[in-house]
């Protein structure tokens, strides 16, 4: 009787530890996903810093999860577009220029845009020509107003 007595009761601590690890696991995952939402929030600090650091791969995710919530984030595209270009990744770097690029356009930062405009024009004529339509729609629309 003693005997049973003592396995149940083993069995009930199993039980209960059970339980209690099954909650901490899943605190865990909880903790777990909460922090994974959070890293997506990024800061522009927080890309610098790991460029810095010359950590280039955190550096990239953290810069495109700003350009992803915040499109006319102008340094975000720019430091992307360095990156890009120091790793001679020639159609992204020109991709993320070219957001500059429009951006400053929209900013009417004339002496910038050319700025850029030239660094696209030189490494990829299709963000080049996006440039190109945009100051003509620019110029198309100024004259229509005279």
């Amino acid at each position: 009787m003693l005997n049973k007595n003592i396995v149940f009761i083993l069995l009930a601590y199993v039980a209960v530890g059970v339980g209690v690890a099954y909650i901490f696991i899943k605190d865990d995952q909880v903790e777990a996903v909460s922090e994974q939402a959070t890293s997506e929030v990024a800061t522009l600090s927080e890309a610098r810093q790991a460029y810095w650091a010359r950590d280039m791969a955190k550096a990239e995710r953290l810069y495109r999860v700003i350009t992803n919530s915040d499109a006319k984030n102008i340094n975000a595209w720019g430091e992307l577009g360095n990156i890009y270009y120091m790793q001679s990744r020639w159609p992204e770097a020109a991709k993320a220029y070219t957001e500059v690029t429009l951006q400053l356009i929209e900013n009417k930062d004339m002496s910038q845009v050319a700025y850029f405009h030239g660094i696209v024009n030189q490494i990829d004529r299709t963000q080049s020509e996006r440039i190109n339509e945009r100051l003509r729609s620019l110029n198309s629309n100024a004259q229509n107003e005279s």
